[in-house]
């Protein structure tokens, strides 16, 4: 099935997961590239949002990405946009839709 939505994916992201890595006898977690330069879309929007007494921005951040993709929860990805700016983000809840994965995402303040 040909994704109709690759067209629109103008940035390239490397996902990393914590992985659990033995070394010297002692078992601990380890952030682990999965996949690197990967197509995909970041979305980033403000909207206004009423609130009493003092009105607030609250924004909404997304990526896309093919369903081909292993994405999951949790998963740290570093996004690559057509400008060569990079952005660090968190996975939170990803959709599957017919063509594509949808991801919450929030930006790492430190990125």
């Amino acid at each position: 099935m040909i994704n109709p939505y690759a067209v629109m994916y103008d940035a390239r992201m490397t996902v990393k997961r914590w992985q659990e890595v033995e070394k010297d006898g002692y078992t601990r977690n380890e952030l682990e590239i999965v996949a690197q330069d990967r197509p995909c879309r970041y979305s980033s929007s403000g909207q206004a949002s009423i609130g009493a007494p003092n009105p607030s921005v609250q924004n909404s951040h997304k990526l896309f990405c093919g369903l081909e993709e292993d994405v999951r929860e949790g998963d740290r990805i570093v996004v690559t946009l057509r400008t060569e700016k990079t952005v660090e983000l968190t996975l939170g809840e990803c959709h599957p839709y017919t063509y594509q994965w949808q991801c919450e995402v929030k930006r790492d303040d430190n990125a």
